[in-house]
């Protein structure tokens, strides 16, 4: 007669655990990185205005009139996408240029799009640079450059792509 035999192998309850505890380990790393992330963030206007960030200054003030010549945003490009509901939206690429002398923790801009009849049909303020947002979280250097991208919800069907204004309307440099 033939006898069969196995060894209980136990390595595969090691791997287990290991593997387990891999998981935990990068969940609570999300946990908190999520959590650091928004005490960092500032806090949204009410009813879901700009973003108030303490500091900036507004046209009319002299430091904004001082510096506001020395911010540039380039090489905007506008295109249209249709999120998962169906709906249309913009998307507004483009770069922000420090071309002061100073550290520029904050720039807030007015984009407004305009239909094919030169009519507006969405405006929208919004702060593309701000504190702890971002790759690069810190301020930006005297004559660096910075890439943002931003979208805006529910957008016409006769928006015009190529017509899109963006005007600063905020400023905090240090």
């Amino acid at each position: 007669m033939a006898e069969f035999t196995s060894e209980i192998k136990r390595s595969a309850g090691r791997t287990k655990l290991l593997i387990a505890a891999a998981v935990a380990a990068i969940a609570l790393a999300a946990v908190f990185l999520v959590v650091r992330y928004q005490q960092e963030s500032p806090i949204p206007g009410p009813e879901g205005g700009p973003i108030v960030i303490p500091g900036m200054v507004r046209p009319g003030e002299p430091d904004f009139e001082a510096y506001k010549n020395k911010v540039r945003i380039e090489g905007v490009k506008a295109s249209i996408g249709i999120n998962f509901a169906g709906n249309r939206f913009a998307e507004i690429d483009g770069i922000i240029a420090n071309e002061g002398s100073r550290k520029l923790e904050a720039v807030e801009m007015r984009i407004i799009l305009y239909d094919v009849y030169d009519q507006v049909c969405k405006e929208r303020i919004v702060t593309p640079l701000r504190p702890g947002i971002g790759l690069k979280k810190g301020p930006m250097e005297p004559l660096e450059k910075r890439t943002f991208k931003t979208g805006i919800e529910s957008v016409e069907q006769l928006w015009n792509p190529k017509r899109v204004e963006i005007e600063i309307t905020g400023l905090k440099y240090q």
